[in-house]
């Protein structure tokens, strides 16, 4: 069950979480992001999306441009998913090449990349980012 009493776990929302932190995006563009990566999150890409999205937090509190800029790239991307549901009859061309040309496939990539190498002194599902390759 989530912390706020929804359907997704807010923590695994990384970015988004900061950027309502922050309170750069509203609850509800937070929701529709949060629900769509826990309908479409698998093992490799949560991992993949671990990856980056720690240390992009870390920057995001350190440089307040870097997270209005990317609250801007998350609205453009709920924009997307609220037209793939129907709920907006307007399509947003740049939240669908962020969200399914760049977001999702990254994710995937850096996540598989990330699962043929062996963390050093962690089992596969730990989220440090000191990996070895596997011999």
């Amino acid at each position: 069950m989530s912390k706020l009493g929804i359907w997704v776990d807010f923590q695994q929302k990384i970015v988004c979480t900061e950027l309502r932190r922050q309170d750069l995006i509203s609850f509800s563009e937070w929701a529709y992001d949060a629900s769509d990566c826990a309908q479409r999150f698998s093992r490799t890409s949560y991992l993949g999306y671990r990856i980056w999205a720690v240390p992009c937090m870390r920057l995001m509190r350190k440089h307040p441009s870097l997270s209005r800029a990317l609250a801007v790239v998350v609205r453009w991307m709920v924009a997307d998913i609220k037209h793939e549901r129907g709920v907006s009859s307007q399509s947003h061309w740049m939240g669908r090449v962020v969200r399914r040309g760049i977001f999702w496939p990254a994710n995937r990539l850096i996540g598989h990349a990330a699962s043929l190498a062996v963390p050093t002194g962690q089992s596969k599902g730990d989220s440090d980012c000191a990996f070895v390759l596997k011999s």
